[in-house]
């Protein structure tokens, strides 16, 4: 990246710590092995797996002619069910975690990011949005400096038009983040808040009856309807953050799987030759764990 002294750029030591904290959120969002843009991947695959399964599911239900031939065992179909809501519920409350207060226990979460971007809008100036990579900060032309230098020196002064709120007439290099941003960001997630109410009373921990009789109808069970709103906010406000607040890109994509997804699906799992050896093996199974006590 060009040297700080030779950006567009007045107030230089801002500058410098700003391109520190781009550099954080941007890894934060899409480049750590555990990125919110990676978590937020595996959050659609396995969901598209899951709705696939049960629209296959619905499919066999509905063939009441081919009943004897067709089915699946309940409590694998159970174990399927219960496994794919904790993992669900369990990464829409990573990704709307708060941070910790103590630094050495930091997570990668969207709030996360919402909070770090907040705190350091002293920072986020026009001037270190337009030209922290070299960038000119005006003069700009597509006359002169053709498409490929114009259109995104206009789209981001555009973008920073919207994040501080100031007519393009008014702008100024030292224009900052309109707080009112982070406040609409935090609405909009606030939706999976009956969500991260079910996972910490019924999955990451056990809550007693009387902490259950606090709880509403609505935080006492999960939907198909009610995770696809949570993947919706999370998905539109990393995704903001992505495109606008930090001029990279858009996220929330189900991956394209480079092999065949569904191959082996339409197959029985087990041969009848082996439903014996089954049966042995959980009796064997069940001995094991009497012998524990």
């Amino acid at each position: 990246m060009i040297n700080i002294y030779d950006c567009d750029v007045h107030d230089k030591e801002a500058l410098a710590i700003f391109r520190v904290k781009r550099a954080n959120w941007n890894n934060w969002l899409f480049e750590d092995s555990l990125s919110i843009s990676n978590q937020i991947t595996h959050m659609l695959w396995k969901d598209a797996i899951y709705r696939t399964f049960n629209e296959a599911r619905r499919l066999t239900i509905n063939r009441e002619s081919e009943s004897e031939s067709l089915g699946f065992n309940g409590p694998l179909l159970h174990l399927l069910d219960e496994g794919f809501l904790v993992s669900q519920v369990m990464a829409i409350r990573r990704l709307t975690d708060r941070n910790f207060y103590d630094l050495k226990k930091g997570v990668l979460s969207v709030l996360r990011l919402i909070d770090d971007v907040s705190d350091n809008i002293d920072i986020f100036t026009r001037e270190n949005y337009v030209s922290y990579d070299g960038s000119k900060y005006e003069g700009v032309s597509l006359e002169i400096d053709g498409i490929d230098k114009w259109r995104p020196w206009k789209k981001k002064h555009e973008n920073f038009d919207t994040l501080s709120s100031v007519l393009p007439q008014n702008r100024s290099r030292a224009d900052r983040v309109n707080k009112s941003v982070f406040i609409k960001l935090n609405k909009e997630l606030k939706i999976c808040e009956n969500l991260r109410t079910y996972a910490n009373k019924f999955i990451a921990h056990a809550s007693d009856p009387i902490g259950r009789l606090k709880l509403t109808e609505n935080q006492k069970k999960v939907t198909l309807d009610k995770l696809d709103q949570c993947y919706k906010a999370i998905i539109r406000v990393s995704s903001f953050i992505g495109a606008i607040v930090l001029y990279e890109h858009e996220l929330g994509r189900v991956p394209t799987p480079q092999y065949n997804h569904l191959e082996n699906i339409e197959k029985p799992m087990v041969s009848q030759d082996d439903l014996k050896n089954l049966h042995n093996y959980w009796n064997k199974r069940v001995e094991e764990v009497i012998h524990w006590n």
